[in-house]
């Protein structure tokens, strides 16, 4: 295979992965969000200390998911392959809207994980603390 395909082949299953994730979080199914995560994952929320290794995750999901429910669709998403390791930058929109880093690495077996993700709203923190108490989502300001 082609360094081109084999390229190619790359990003496709990274996309995939992607797309598992946000229909696990949208179905707010830990077990299944689990299954992208790497062993040693680290999801760094806003305004949240780190969350490291498979059983904090697991906590950390089966606690968020029992408070509420999501819909987050990813809006734009850009994938750079380094070895062994991708990069895909991308935006969201659910009650607001932002932009993230999802860092994959490929496991022994060939498959691609999820080794970190990071992320954070483009509202600024007055908005979102204002519509929280409202129980809504922020309007633009400008």
């Amino acid at each position: 295979m082609s360094r081109a395909a084999t390229e190619d082949a790359d990003c496709a299953a990274i996309r995939r992965i992607t797309a598992e994730l946000l229909a696990a979080v949208n179905a707010s199914d830990y077990g299944r969000l689990l299954g992208v995560w790497a062993d040693d994952g680290v999801l760094m929320p806003p305004t949240h200390p780190a969350v490291r290794g498979r059983a904090a995750l697991e906590d950390h999901f089966r606690a968020v998911f029992s408070a509420r429910r999501f819909k987050f669709s990813f809006t734009f998403s850009d994938i750079k392959l380094a070895g062994d390791t991708a990069f895909e930058r991308l935006a969201y929109s659910a009650s607001s809207v932002g932009k993230g880093l999802h860092v994959y690495r490929r496991q022994a077996d060939g498959a691609w994980k999820l080794a970190l993700d990071i992320w954070n709203s483009d509202r600024p923190p007055e908005l979102r603390t204002r519509a929280a108490r409202l129980g809504r989502a922020p309007r633009r300001t400008s």
